[in-house]
């Protein structure tokens, strides 16, 4: 188990991540597959074990798309799935062959019952994802403007 996902969640020990470990399942994605697309409910997050996707964002010019990211191992993604009851506003799709851990949103609310502490510090730690993408959004923007 080790690898950047494990890696990643340092802030667990070994027996707490393999618990988390034992709620994920595995997806397997083809080049050029999506993973998940715009509108569609979100109720999972993942966690790219191998592999390269790329997150499309509609411009407003039509229906055309921009890659907005691109996401090596040992990213997130659809991390809103676990925060609240979400409509994905992004397309994923594998740049090439992939391999990802899904946590199905029901699952890791059971989880976060059981285990408050250990579910708060994943949610602590999808947060400081979302912040550090936030932040390099902004630094983006302002450059152009």
């Amino acid at each position: 188990m080790v690898d950047l996902i494990a890696a990643s969640l340092d802030f667990l020990d070994d027996g707490e991540r393999r618990v988390l470990f034992s709620l994920f399942t595995e997806k397997q994605l083809n080049a050029r597959a999506v993973l998940f697309d715009y509108n569609e409910p979100a109720e999972s997050v993942f966690f790219l074990k191998e592999g390269r996707l790329a997150v499309h964002k509609f411009t407003g010019f039509q229906e055309k798309m921009q890659v907005i990211a691109l996401l090596d191992p040992g990213a997130v993604v659809g991390e809103a799935a676990l925060l609240q009851t979400h409509i994905r506003k992004t397309r994923v799709a594998a740049i090439e062959s992939s391999s990802l851990y899904c946590l199905e949103r029901e699952d890791f609310f059971r989880w976060q019952k059981k285990s408050p502490a250990m579910a708060s510090r994943l949610l602590e730690y999808l947060f400081s994802i979302v912040t550090l993408r936030l932040e390099k959004t902004s630094e983006r923007l302002a450059r152009i403007l």
